[in-house]
C-alpha cells in the first residue's frame, strides 16, 4: 500500500482541459440504478480506480472528443466535498455534474427535477443571547463582524445559462424547473424564509467547492418528498425514477455544455 500521494500519482489522468465529472449520491439503490443507466449511455473503463475510498470510472462521450469520469460520493456534505475536490484536482475536471434527491420546501411535486441556480449552507453562523444567526460561509462568525445571510449565492452565469437551456430542452420530457437549494433539514418555515425551494445534505457543499476552484458545478436534484415528510413512492419506484431523471438530464447536459 502506497501513500495517498503515490496512489494519486499512479492514476492516468484525463486531459484537464476537456473533462467533466459525473458525481452521484448516496450509495443506495437509486445510486446504483443511476450508475447502471449512465454506464449504458457512455463508454467507461470496465474497472474503476479507487482513491480515498471512492470508486471512479474514466470514460468518454460518444459523439464528443471529451473525457468524463463517473463517481459515487456517498451520503453527506463531507463525502460530497471530498470527492468534488478529488475530481477537480487529481482528475483535472473542468466541470462537475452532481445528481441525486432532495426534499421540497415548496409545492414541488415528487418526481419533479430542480436545476439549482442558487444555494447556501444555512447552518453556519453564530449564537448570541440564545439566537442563531446564519452567516455566509467564509465569514467569521463573530458578534459585530459577521453579516447575516440575506441572499443565496448564485451559480456562475455560464452555469445558469446552460441550466436554463437544459430546462427548455427537457420541458416536454420532465417536470423541470430552476430553483435554489439549502443544506440540511430543520423547520420548513425557517428554510423558506431564507429563500430555499429544496433541501438536501450535499449540494451546497459541492457548490462551495466549485466556487473555491472557480469551476462549474451543475446540480440536478429529483424531488423525493417534502422535507421532513415520507415519500408516497416505494423505494424501488424512487430508485427507478431518480436513475431515469438523472441519466436523461446528464446525457443532454453533456451535449450542450460549453
Amino acid at each position: 500500500m502506497g501513500s495517498p500521494r503515490n496512489e494519486a500519482d499512479r492514476i492516468q489522468q484525463p486531459n484537464p482541459k476537456s473533462s467533466q465529472a459525473l458525481e452521484l449520491h448516496p450509495p443506495t439503490l437509486h445510486e446504483f440504478s443511476g450508475l447502471d443507466a449512465l454506464h449504458h449511455r457512455f463508454q467507461f473503463d470496465s474497472e474503476p480506480t479507487t482513491l480515498a475510498g471512492f470508486q471512479v470510472w474514466q470514460g468518454h462521450v460518444h459523439d464528443r472528443a471529451r473525457s468524463i469520469v463517473l463517481a459515487q460520493s456517498g451520503i453527506g456534505k463531507v463525502n460530497a466535498a471530498t470527492l468534488a475536490t478529488i475530481l477537480f484536482t487529481t482528475f483535472g475536471c473542468d466541470d462537475l455534474i452532481f445528481s441525486g434527491v432532495a426534499g421540497a420546501l415548496t409545492d414541488l411535486e415528487v418526481g419533479s427535477v430542480v436545476l439549482v441556480t442558487r444555494g447556501a449552507t444555512h447552518d453556519y453562523g453564530l449564537v448570541s443571547d440564545g439566537v442563531f444567526t446564519c452567516v455566509p460561509v467564509g465569514d467569521l462568525p463573530l458578534p459585530g463582524i459577521a453579516r447575516p445571510l440575506r441572499d443565496l449565492p448564485r451559480v456562475p452565469a455560464q452555469v445558469e445559462q446552460t441550466l436554463e437551456h437544459l430546462r427548455d430542452r427537457m420541458a416536454d420530457k420532465l417536470t423541470i424547473r430552476l430553483g435554489s437549494v439549502l443544506y440540511c433539514i430543520q423547520t420548513r418555515t425557517r428554510l423558506q424564509d431564507l429563500g430555499g425551494e429544496i433541501v438536501d445534505m450535499e449540494s451546497a457543499a459541492v457548490l462551495e467547492v466549485g466556487r473555491r476552484f472557480d469551476r462549474g458545478a451543475y446540480i440536478i436534484r429529483t424531488i423525493s418528498d417534502g422535507a421532513g415528510d415520507d415519500s408516497h413512492l416505494s423505494y424501488a419506484e424512487m430508485a427507478a425514477m431518480v436513475a431515469h431523471n438523472s441519466a436523461l438530464c446528464v446525457e443532454d447536459l453533456l451535449r450542450i455544455m460549453p
